[in-house]
């Protein structure tokens, strides 16, 4: 297994135990068209109109009960036909990855940033630690690139892809029918607000930070209602959300991010 699967699999649990830093949404129906699923600290999102429903993200590699958290509320993953990839970290691209012995979208059309093919090649680390350049494993066997400001329809559904990139190279925002951000893991949002994400997992933080004051100055103005985050759940969308965006999330289990969040990023659902 490669390290930063192993590292997402078997460590990072233990590594992040008591720092109550990520809070993502239970299993469950938020609204008439939103829906999530919670592999333990990701949530694999999901949005329906009419018959259609299309997917944000895909979580973990093999976590083993996403088909039936999906099936739970009414959702057939072999039945999804679009998955909107917001960036290609092991916990959002897992469940897609070609070598996945359980594939959760088996029968999707696979989009993602342009900017995320760097890491495909292996000739861009996705970052340094302890002067280690570590590689991102994923590996997609189909998919599609989207760029900045490109408007894509899945029947009568609208998504608008916006380029944020800093969390990785090529990182992409997915605002669904003028109303729903799906911010994957740009944000970190707490009930002060929302913050660039943690530095420890982003890339880049400066130039992270940068793109959300151009995601702020696109949003502030729309008509966007709810924002639904990679690691912090379901928010409605208000001044709060860009509050921070200077700053980055900081967690220590003297100082959480979120003491609403579990101690443990393993939750049963």
């Amino acid at each position: 297994m490669k390290f930063m699967y192993f590292f997402d699999t078997r460590l990072k649990r233990f590594t992040m135990y008591g720092k109550r830093m990520l809070h993502p949404a239970r299993t469950g129906r938020y609204q008439e068209d939103i829906s999530a699923i919670q592999e333990d600290d990701v949530n694999v999102w999901f949005y329906t109109k009419g018959n259609e429903t299309i997917a944000i993200d895909s979580g973990h590699l093999d976590f083993k009960e996403a088909r039936s958290r999906a099936k739970s509320i009414g959702i057939d993953t072999r039945k999804i036909k679009h998955v909107l990839l917001t960036h290609c970290d092991v916990d959002h691209c897992g469940g897609v990855d070609r070598n996945a012995k359980i594939n959760l979208f088996p029968n999707a059309d696979l989009y993602i940033g342009k900017g995320e093919e760097i890491y495909f090649d292996g000739a861009f680390c996705r970052m340094i630690k302890a002067g280690i350049p570590l590689m991102l494993p994923v590996r997609l066997k189909d998919y599609k690139t989207v760029n900045d400001g490109e408007i894509l329809h899945f029947g009568d559904i609208k998504v608008e892809v916006i380029e944020v990139p800093g969390h990785t190279a090529g990182h992409v925002c997915y605002i669904i029918d003028d109303k729903i951000l799906f911010s994957g893991d740009c944000l970190a949002v707490n009930m002060r607000g929302g913050y660039s994400l943690f530095d420890f997992f982003t890339q880049n933080p400066t130039l992270n930070k940068k793109s959300l004051e151009k995601l702020k100055a696109k949003v502030e103005n729309s008509s966007v209602k709810v924002v639904c985050t990679g690691h912090s759940g379901i928010w409605d969308f208000t001044d709060k959300i860009f509050a921070h965006i200077d700053q980055s999330a900081k967690s220590t289990i003297g100082h959480p991010f979120d003491p609403t969040a579990p101690k443990s990023i393993r939750n049963p659902k």
